[in-house]
């Protein structure tokens, strides 16, 4: 496939605003690509060379794409850096300097996709003396050969800022409008996708080897399985309405890790499905040690601080100091961490998520080997309503944040987040009945005292989960320590951008724009109505939804498209509501019965 049919695709997507249309436009390219090509198209599509799980990262900082772009254009550094001042988009800036270039590096020839993606693969992979050159050098050999729309899309794609707004289920329902002319074959498409992580894999092989293959798809060794999520429900009551009997398992507030091994290779996932073996040694030592008679298996648990003298939990950010890159073994030591396992997804040849969750539960008690680091999850059985407090109230006590609920009957759900699992935390007492996962769009410069660090506070927004964009919720001012006050000027410098993200509706202007990459748990007092967020906004007329009181909590390892949707809040609206109504009427009832009592 030519590299100018897929540009000239990206640039019909990126104007377009309705699902459906960029639906079909995606149907008709995904037509005219090989089963190969199609592969490369749907990891282009989605902003990466290869799933997260492979680590492999483009890493061209905006200067080395300037140089390349002058080489190529025949212009000065300094002239390509005013015309990106100018336009606020180096994608841009790259077609106006190319359309009118004095010169070419190399002799034209026209670009195909496979050649594109091999150059880029090239860039990303490059390490080593002399590799920035290298990079500099494959990214001008390709925009010498590109139209000017090609360099546009090229360049913003190794800058990380492709401007397409196009969900990875999006992609999943043009390969079935592809096919059938509808999105009939969607959900075992996205079946595959969840226990693969991998798009690009699931896309070749459905066009290669069609829909059976795919469904025969199984977890793999070192594919991470997309976590499964859970729903929530107000209190103990609604639970057992909604699912019945049920297992109930203490709530950790620790690291979420799928464990994958296969013969002596152990490897360990983050719910964002990257590889952070390398830092838990400890844990990977564990599990050599307590499943060594095991040939290969997916489980999942969550790792943390515990104190074993006192056989309490320690707390989160205790934890949270075993994540780093440096100095990992004498971290390792002095701060140990426990894994509570709590499902079983692979065992020898068997995918267990078709299973019943009590038959994981079953399974996963009997190929633990005893041992101090790897215990399973403690639960128990809930009848009744009273049965789950209890375990929850003594979970709360012991330092955790609440329990997850699970359906005994239930498969486990890859990716989605069904009411095979429950959640209920501690902050459902209070008068918002959770904390929120929102993602970073923008900062504030420090004042006054916070100047020295740079940073003065967040603009965050929550994900809408049908149009792929993120829309705003707070301003965050407190809960800092001076130490992440640091942490967050150094990380978000990074990603800044001259402007807003595409993919983000607000009507607040921060001191800098990020890229939506980080999500962060916030505590709030209470939803509110707002002029100027556009959470649930509809209309220009319309008030959004706000966060009253917002105080960081801290920064969480999930992706985005994992954080708290904008359906959830107008949810957790609705309980709030709720919750105020009841608590309304309990109050007349108190004081019409002590008005009676006077009388």
């Amino acid at each position: 496939m030519k590299f100018s049919e897929l540009a000239r695709v990206f640039e019909k997507i990126e104007a377009k605003s309705s699902r459906l249309a960029i639906t079909d436009d995606l149907a008709a390219l995904f037509k005219e690509c090989s089963p190969r090509e199609a592969k490369h198209v749907a990891y282009l599509i989605q902003g990466i060379l290869a799933p997260q799980h492979e680590g492999i990262q483009i890493g061209m900082a905006d200067k080395m794409a300037v140089r390349s772009i002058a080489l190529v254009s025949g212009k000065s550094v300094g002239e390509v850096e005013a015309l990106y001042r100018k336009t606020g988009d180096l994608g841009i800036a790259a077609q106006e300097l190319l359309a009118k270039k004095r010169q070419s590096v190399l002799a034209s020839r026209a670009l195909d996709v496979e050649k594109v993606y091999d150059n880029l693969f090239k860039i990303a992979t490059a390490s080593g003396p002399g590799s920035q050159d290298l990079k500099i050098k494959l990214l001008a050999e390709l925009l010498s050969n590109a139209s000017p729309v090609e360099a546009k899309v090229i360049v913003r794609f190794v800058t990380g800022s492709l401007r397409l707004g196009v969900g990875d289920s999006t992609v999943l329902d043009a390969l079935s409008v592809l096919k059938t002319g509808s999105k009939e074959l969607r959900e075992d498409l996205e079946r595959g996708y969840n226990l693969t992580s991998d798009l690009g894999f699931v896309t070749e092989l459905f066009l290669s080897k069609g829909l059976e293959a795919v469904k025969k798809i199984t977890p793999m060794p070192f594919k991470p399985i997309r976590p499964a999520l859970a729903e929530r429900l107000e209190n103990a009551e609604e639970i057992i309405k909604k699912i019945g009997e049920c297992s109930v398992e203490q709530k950790f507030d620790g690291f979420r890790l799928a464990v994958h091994k296969q013969g002596s290779r152990v490897e360990l996932y983050s719910r964002r499905q990257e590889k952070v073996t390398h830092m838990f040694p400890d844990v990977v030592e564990a599990v050599k040690k307590q499943f060594g008679k095991q040939r290969e298996f997916i489980l999942e648990g969550e790792a943390l601080a515990f104190n074993e003298a006192t056989g309490s939990f320690m707390p989160f950010q205790e934890t949270m100091q075993r994540k780093r890159k440096h100095g990992i073994a004498e971290k390792a030591e002095e701060l140990p961490l426990k894994l509570f396992v709590f499902e079983l997804l692979y065992l020898n040849g068997v995918d267990y998520t078709l299973k019943p969750y009590e038959e994981r539960r079953k399974k996963l008690s009997e190929i633990i080997e005893p041992g101090e680091r790897i215990a399973i999850a403690p639960r128990v059985i809930a009848k009744t309503s009273r049965e789950l407090q209890k375990f929850f109230d003594e979970s709360v006590e012991a330092g955790l944040e609440g329990i997850i609920a699970k359906d005994l009957n239930a498969p486990y759900t890859a990716g989605a987040r069904k009411f095979a699992w429950i959640k209920l935390k501690r902050s459902y007492s209070e008068k918002l009945a959770d904390t929120l996962d929102v993602v970073i769009v923008g900062y504030y410069f420090g004042k006054g005292k916070r100047t020295q660090f740079g940073f003065g506070g967040l603009l965050t927004a929550v994900y809408d989960d049908e149009k792929n964009r993120f829309r705003t919720i707070a301003k965050i001012g407190t809960g800092f320590s001076e130490a992440q006050m640091k942490e967050f000027s150094e990380m978000l410098s990074k990603i800044s951008v001259k402007q807003k993200p595409f993919n983000v509706d607000a009507l607040i202007q921060p001191d800098a724009w990020v890229k939506p990459q980080f999500v962060v748990e916030v505590k709030a007092d209470e939803i509110t109505r707002s002029p100027i967020h556009t959470c649930a906004k509809r209309g220009a007329e319309d008030e959004g939804l706000a966060l009253r009181f917002p105080r960081l909590v801290r920064l969480r390892d999930k992706k985005p498209e994992d954080a708290t949707t904008e359906k959830e809040v107008l949810e957790l609206f609705e309980i709030q509501h709720k919750r105020a109504a009841h608590s309304h009427a309990h109050e007349t009832r108190a004081h019409g019965t002590s008005a009676s009592e006077a009388r």
